[in-house]
């Protein structure tokens, strides 16, 4: 291992410390450790900040780790959830327990799982493809306006969407804005979309599954604009008209994980407290 980058949670003193500790590990062993300014958050900073890491940790929570997943997925660099905080289904680690897994990705034995992201493109240009871990939502500018969305899935239509928004998530994502919505829980290993409508006024308002292969085809149209946001990232402008593309993306999240790591289903009993019992 050559370079490690740091992506820290810029509000938490614990998460600095943290990172600042494991800092050390590295330049024991001679590893070039980068930070990572959120300020920069742009594609080509983000890239060049990424360029030659042999790993990035995310120390804080789960919207670090996005963070540090949208830069990470700029040149395929894997990445390692240091948790600071509460619980969340993308941290992986304790900060204490960090070292010995550390050992595995320097040894090159530690196991990397591969999650699909998506990548929303603009079909007239306008701004940069938009990648994603969780979700890419498209939703309505003004407040006590609704916007209206042509739902394409390939060049088939399927239906006009009147709604606060619409989210195009991943299985990572499933637990997300999704799930918040009234979509549901995927596990991460089934390869598919969710297109979940946001406060409907309508009543078609369920969540359509459809296949990883499949591209969601959003076009703005009524009289109200519309935002694009990627992983809650920037909000971009969606004018009367424009049709944005949204599909898996070719470079999917690579995250380093505990061999012991638990199970998908076991994450999801403790994060919402799901009630049970002796068996």
């Amino acid at each position: 291992m050559k370079a490690a980058g740091f992506v820290v949670h810029p509000a938490r003193e614990t998460a600095m410390a943290a990172a600042k500790r494991l800092s050390q590990w590295f330049e024991e062993r001679g590893v070039e450790v980068r930070w990572f300014d959120p300020a920069n958050g742009d594609a080509r900073m983000a890239g060049d900040f990424a360029g030659g890491l042999d790993l990035i940790l995310s120390v804080g929570g789960d919207g670090t780790f996005l963070r540090a997943a949208h830069v990470a997925s700029a040149v395929g660099c894997p990445i390692l959830g240091v948790k600071v905080g509460r619980m969340g289904f993308l941290t992986e680690v304790e900060p204490e327990e960090a070292p010995p897994l550390l050992d595995l990705v320097e040894a090159g034995r530690a196991r990397i799982e591969e999650r699909l992201a998506v990548l929303a493109r603009p079909e007239s240009g306008g701004f940069a493809p938009q990648w994603a871990l969780n979700e890419v939502i498209v939703e309505k500018r003004a407040r006590h306006r609704l916007v209206r969305l042509a739902l394409f899935v390939g060049d088939v239509y399927v239906t006009t969407l009147s709604a606060d928004g619409v989210i195009v998530a991943t299985p990572t994502g499933s637990t997300a804005y999704s799930f918040s919505a009234g979509g549901p829980i995927v596990t991460p290993a089934i390869p598919c979309l969710l297109v979940t409508p946001v406060a409907p006024h309508m009543v078609f308002d369920r969540t359509l599954v459809i296949g990883a292969d499949d591209t969601v085809n959003l076009e703005v149209v009524g009289d109200e604009p519309g935002l694009i946001s990627a992983d809650g990232r920037e909000s971009l402008e969606l004018p009367i008209g424009s049709r944005v593309g949204i599909g898996a993306a070719p470079n999917p999240a690579r995250l380093v994980r505990r061999d012991d790591a638990p199970p998908f289903h076991a994450l999801v009993r403790e994060k919402f407290g799901l009630p049970g019992g002796e068996r």
